[in-house]
């Protein structure tokens, strides 16, 4: 599936590409202008998309592939080790019963001690066998864990990435509709805030609110006043330029 997005995305870059040419091509040679954008950039974008999302879905699973293959590998080597356990069990058994047979022999004492030499590294053999094969069977399930692991991790992978591509999505038709309603208020603002500065370095401190009232310094209302609209150096100045004294 993966792979099918891949190329699928691959083609539809292809095609667009291949469609841009020719009107290139065309416009260069006849100065046709037949070019449909509504026709070129969908089709590269979404090829775009395809391509990453294939690529994308198919990294999380060659983990998936690897941790298979390394559970393949060790569950062949166990199997290959129960068969050699079996075959030394079997020949266990038969040093054993030769050496049964060899005990009321004196004459064969010293093909006894031999098999009783035989016989003790056969066991250790075997014991070290066994621990081969607990080793191998923790590994085995070990693996497993692993791979129940990197299956739940692919999956969500797969999903953060939805996530974020629907998230972004969203902050760009965001964007684009905040640039489309707004203009750009903080000229004005900057603006203001400059004259308001430089009214309050030259000394003047009486403060015109928005409501077209002024308030003298000591005034009911001037401390509460911490957003004026203008700054004056005069009562006069004030007045003339509309603003009203508060009524009380």
């Amino acid at each position: 599936m993966e792979m099918v997005l891949a190329f699928l995305g691959f083609l539809a870059c292809l095609i667009s590409l291949g469609y841009g040419l020719y009107h290139l091509v065309r416009y260069v040679l006849k100065k046709e202008k037949r070019f449909s954008k509504r026709l070129f950039w969908p089709l590269f974008i979404g090829g775009l998309v395809l391509l990453f999302t294939g690529a994308g879905l198919s990294e999380p699973d060659a983990a998936a592939a690897n941790a298979e293959k390394k559970y393949s590998a060790l569950n062949a080597e166990y199997k290959s080790l129960t068969k050699e356990h079996e075959e030394l069990e079997k020949e266990y058994k038969s040093v054993s019963s030769e050496a049964k047979k060899l005990k009321d022999n004196t004459e064969d004492q010293g093909k006894l001690e031999q098999l009783k030499k035989e016989n003790s590294e056969l066991k250790k053999t075997q014991k070290s066998l066994k621990a081969e094969m607990k080793e191998l069977q923790e590994n085995q399930k070990q693996l497993k864990e692993d791979t129940k692991t990197v299956k739940a991790e692919n999956e969500t992978l797969q999903q953060d990435k939805t996530k974020l591509e629907k998230q972004l999505k969203e902050a760009k038709s965001q964007t684009a509709s905040y640039h489309e309603n707004t203009g750009n208020p903080s000229s004005n603002t900057n603006k203001s805030d400059e004259t308001k500065t430089a009214d309050t370095a030259e000394g003047c401190d009486i403060k015109g609110s928005k409501n077209g009232i002024y308030h003298t310094p000591g005034s009911t209302y001037y401390d509460r006043t911490t957003d004026p609209a203008e700054m004056f150096c005069s009562v006069e100045e004030a007045e003339a330029a509309g603003y009203r004294a508060p009524k009380r």
